[in-house]
């Protein structure tokens, strides 16, 4: 298997409703589109901004076949492919490998708490089972537990797991996994700023993001998310960092996708309300939410957003 290189940036997809609660594959399509003309290294579907939860087996098909529709090798496509059990997570894994994407995205089970030695069990059994790239999505906080950094630095020995996706609120973690796997294993970590996870991230060697924000702000999160080569990077890094701080903030306000799907609606993207029970977006970080937007620009009528969705 040609070893994935996973690198740079990657937003997360938002899933497109109707106003009857389906599926809008149209807007899907342009989304994707967004992302291949402002400059995104690949883009993440089926993750946790894009519902994966609340969508039927179906559903998820139609998002995966309409995004590699327009995608087809103009930029990459991750997947996520997780279930609550393994065999259906391998049953997942092996519908994406029958498909064009790029790889696999694969967060530990939630709700159950596994231990360490069964986690590794899980991913190991997942990877062994289909020749597919696989990334390790680390979200403690959603799934109750967290993957150890020896946990992943085992699994980086297995050759078809190719990266991590960091999302905890511990930055030693990730400079951990960099240590124990002598820097040689991707790392990318989430833009949720509670977690600080950028800056040191980037500064251990660490790959890129793959975050919420590039899905508003696409632009100036590619290039935020290069990995570092020169003291050049370092700057460029900071100061977009420090300009992208309070929208990445928002885009954390409440859950995800629920503040990113308030701002794409913003600038006229028109993906729809959150699929219930979650609720949209509250009164106040509305109001918050279209102050940031206005500072930075992106709801000005020449802001390339509103460009891109305006036209038809």
């Amino acid at each position: 298997m040609k070893r994935f290189n996973v690198e740079g940036s990657w937003p997360a997809q938002v899933t497109p409703f109707t106003g009857e609660d389906e599926v809008n594959t149209g807007l899907l399509r342009r989304l994707v589109e967004f992302h291949i003309e402002n400059g995104s290294d690949g883009v993440l579907i089926l993750g946790s901004t894009g519902e994966a939860t609340m969508l039927s087996q179906e559903e998820r098909i139609e998002i995966i076949n309409a995004t590699l529709d327009v995608a087809k090798g103009r930029i990459s496509v991750m997947c996520g492919i997780s279930a609550p059990t393994t065999r259906e997570t391998i049953e997942n894994a092996r519908h994406v490998k029958d498909t064009s994407v790029d790889c696999g995205l694969l967060v530990q089970p939630a709700y159950i708490k596994p231990s360490q030695e069964a986690l590794y069990a899980y991913f190991k059994e997942v990877a062994e089972a289909v020749d597919l790239p696989l990334v390790i999505y680390n979200n403690p906080e959603r799934a109750g537990v967290n993957i150890e950094a020896e946990t992943i630095a085992r699994l980086a020995r297995l050759e078809n797991i190719v990266a991590l996706k960091e999302a905890g609120p511990n930055p030693y973690w990730v400079v951990r996994v960099a240590e124990l796997t002598r820097r040689e294993f991707n790392i990318l970590c989430c833009d949720c700023p509670h977690y600080a996870l950028i800056l040191p991230v980037l500064a251990s060697g660490g790959k890129g993001t793959s975050n919420v924000t590039g899905s508003i702000e696409p632009r100036e999160m590619a290039e935020l998310s290069r990995p570092w080569e020169s003291y050049e990077d370092v700057e460029r890094t900071r100061r977009l960092y420090f300009r992208l701080l309070p929208l990445m903030r928002m885009m954390y306000a409440e859950t995800n996708p629920v503040p990113l799907k308030a701002a794409l609606n913003m600038v006229g993207a028109g993906v729809g309300p959150p699929r219930k029970p979650l609720t949209e977006l509250s009164e106040g970080h509305k109001a918050t939410l279209r102050l940031t937007l206005e500072r930075m620009g992106i709801l000005e009528e020449d802001s390339y957003q509103r460009q891109f969705f305006s036209r038809r």
